[in-house]
């Protein structure tokens, strides 16, 4: 048996934990994949932004030139950096939450945070995904949308569902 447990940082997501480790108990042979998925075009390179020189230097007939910032990592580097990050996150989530479990860690790069998990589901044949909803509601709801209502209606698959605290 798989489980797919999406995680996007939060602690709200964090409040499906405790089914994942009742769904470890009642089947301990369980896999867990324990994923998350970023947005690539949300992911910024470092610059390095030189020292400015102090504001007295304006004055007289010097013209103060300021240069820009320089770049210090690239976007692929700043992708490899926050994918490095994420895995580790996960890792100490692992150990803290499911102990001594058969757990793998991935991280996914899509646009689409809902699409991505459904694609990670099918590649791995997951029997269940389980996930927590921000139980989002109204305005809020209709601007955000809700990655665990779209993953209800398009995984064709078993999605255990648990409100988070916020």
């Amino acid at each position: 048996m798989r489980a797919l447990v999406p995680l996007d940082g939060s602690t709200t997501a964090l409040a499906i934990m405790p089914a994942v480790r009742r769904l470890v108990e009642m089947a301990p042979g369980i896999e867990v994949h324990l994923a998350t998925v970023l947005d690539p075009g949300a992911v910024r390179g470092r610059s390095e932004h030189p020292v400015r020189e102090p504001l007295g230097a304006a004055f007289g007939t010097t013209a103060i030139r300021i240069p820009a910032p320089r770049l210090i990592e690239s976007h692929g580097e700043a992708i490899a950096r926050k994918a490095t990050e994420w895995r580790e996150k996960l890792e100490d989530i692992a150990k803290a939450e499911l102990p001594g479990a058969a757990v793998t860690v991935h991280v996914e790069w899509s646009h689409q945070a809902a699409k991505a998990i459904i694609e990670l589901a099918n590649e791995l044949d997951a029997d269940v995904i389980a996930m927590a909803t921000h139980g989002r509601s109204g305005l809020s709801h209709l601007l955000a949308g809700s990655v665990a209502e779209e993953v209800i209606r398009a995984s064709g698959r078993p999605v255990l569902v648990v409100r988070g605290a916020g």
